[in-house]
């Protein structure tokens, strides 16, 4: 067991050890250490369930976390929160799903072939190129955990272990909405297939109430947000379907990014073994009819193929027909479908070989798997002396405080913006002297004079329900302005105090209600089968 262990844990190394230098990786969504500081924000602040940020949008502020997956940054935070800077905790939260991938993917290919059989699959896997392109070259932390977290699920369902598949369940919902899209009815076959499907069932029945606090606004808040821009221009998905020599045949590395046509500055490579040995696999149980899994076998093959006909532009009829596709942006997204079936299935090849060729072929196998893939895990640039100081001012600042803003960014004005958010109100109207302006991630306050007879002003939050307004201690109202849709004031002459709080709309507290309530009742769930 110890020697599996080691073996299992040099492997997660393998994919993960350059995250453990001093610095900080180049990458495509070089943003991750800003939104793990402003989760961090919203939690010193005390605005629990995160969902509004303070300085995204170009510091005008969005609600970031009611859309997007927050389970990577609860989990770097936790690091944070221990004393290691944000870059650390980002770097962690990389680390983290190697093992998850390597341990998981090993589990549940030894549940079907046997220790050997797991070996190959978590190596399949834990080394497939697209892995390095999730973690290494995009830095696509919510999709590396999705991944690592996929064969987990799969595992702990299998072996009727319930509370742990809700578990792995849940951090999967809370980890990437567009891997539950293809994981859910993959789940569902594969329950129908090894007759779980009550467990499933379950599983699926919990992880959902104890995930509502998310889910629920996130999918019905959503068409406040210019969320629809997500499918257009660059992101069209009719622009980023790779082609057969890039998935199977082209060696080529790159880290820069997806384009038109068949030259891609990125690889969408399978993996030579990846591909070579679920082929395999496949053909030979077609003909060996007593093999035992073979359903399973020849299911999971069929669908990681169909995976793979999504990243081709021949499925364009699919993702016309189905509009919800549109979100996935990028085809090529399906690899991690795709590797995931093919890597699963790969660890079947030792049912195929007498008991005492397992060992060798193991050996040479996992041994080539390393020599060809290894390679890919690595950064572009690796920045050495890099510290938060430096990733969280200046310019560095604004460039990941604008990025994606287009993605959330609330529905309620006519245009987005081009520069970084004044420090102060924006006076339109009249004479006014703020004599004190504060702001956090869910509340903002101020002390003014006005010396005119009236005053307009806007604050340097843009709005999304809901925003409440009390001046002088009295509720009072507030307008939009069209431009960028910002909290609009006006107010007599006078001193006053104003005070603007980002309060939960009735969704968003019954679906925090409901999370509450399941968690209570699961915890009670799992003491009371303790107990007994």
């Amino acid at each position: 067991m110890k020697i599996k262990i080691f073996l299992l844990i040099v492997l997660s190394l393998l994919s993960s050890w350059r995250f453990f230098r001093p610095g900080y990786a180049s990458m495509q969504d070089d943003i991750q250490v800003f939104r793990l500081q402003q989760f961090d924000q919203c939690l010193r602040d005390g605005q629990v369930p995160c969902r509004y940020i303070a300085d995204g949008g170009l510091g005008y502020g969005y609600p970031l976390y009611n859309f997007y997956s927050p389970l990577p940054y609860a989990i770097s935070e936790s690091f944070h929160l221990l004393g290691f800077s944000y870059i650390d905790s980002i770097k962690i939260t990389f680390i983290i799903p190697a093992f998850l991938r390597t341990f998981g993917m090993y589990l549940l290919a030894t549940a079907f072939f046997g220790s050997f059989g797991g070996f190959l699959a978590a190596a399949l896997y834990a080394l497939a190129p697209y892995q390095a392109v999730n973690s290494l070259v995009r830095g696509a932390i919510g999709e590396t955990w999705a991944l690592a977290l996929l064969p987990l699920v799969f595992w702990s369902l299998y072996q009727h272990k319930v509370k742990l598949s809700v578990l792995f369940l849940s951090c999967l919902l809370l980890s990437h909405n567009l891997t539950l899209i293809y994981a859910i009815p993959l789940l569902v076959v594969f329950s129908i297939l090894t007759k779980k499907f009550k467990y499933l069932f379950r599983t699926l029945l919990w992880s959902g109430a104890l995930c509502a606090f998310f889910l629920i606004p996130a999918f019905f808040e959503k068409n406040f947000t210019t969320v629809n821009t997500m499918t257009q221009g660059y992101f069209n998905f009719i622009i980023h379907f790779a082609t057969l020599k890039e998935l199977f045949i082209s060696n080529f590395w790159g880290y820069s990014a997806s384009m038109w046509g068949p030259i891609d500055g990125l690889s969408f490579n399978i993996g030579l073994f990846q591909w070579l040995i679920p082929i395999l696999v496949f053909v030979l149980y077609t003909f060996k009819r007593k093999l035992k899994h073979r359903l399973i076998v020849t299911s999971f093959f069929l669908i990681g193929l169909f995976a793979i006909f999504l990243t081709h532009n021949k499925s364009t009829f699919i993702w016309n027909s189905l509009p919800f596709m549109a979100y996935f942006q990028f085809p090529w997204r399906f690899l991690g479908l795709s590797i995931f079936c093919f890597s699963f299935i790969g660890g079947g090849l030792v049912k195929l070989v007498k008991p005492n060729l397992k060992l060798p072929l193991i050996i040479g196998l996992i041994t080539i798997i390393v020599f060809i893939n290894y390679p890919n895990f690595r950064e572009d640039i690796w920045y050495g002396a890099l510290t938060d100081n430096q990733k969280l001012n200046g310019s560095e600042l604004i460039r990941q405080s604008g990025a994606g803003l287009k993605d959330y960014w609330p529905k309620y004005s006519q245009n987005f913006p081009d520069s970084y958010a004044p420090s102060s109100p924006i006076v339109l109207e009249g004479d006014v002297d703020f004599v004190k302006y504060y702001k956090n991630s869910h509340f903002s306050e101020a002390y003014l004079s006005v010396s005119s007879p009236t005053a307009i002003f806007n604050l340097p939050i843009v709005y999304f329900p809901e925003w409440e307004l009390v001046v002088d201690g009295i509720k009072s109202d507030y307008t939009i302005e069209p431009d960028l849709g910002l909290i609009q004031i006006k107010l007599n002459q006078g001193e006053h105090h104003l005070q603007l709080s980002f309060v939960e709309t009735p969704l968003r507290t019954f679906s925090n209600l409901f999370s509450l309530f399941a968690l209570a009742s699961f915890i009670i769930l799992i003491i009371r089968e303790k107990r007994s």
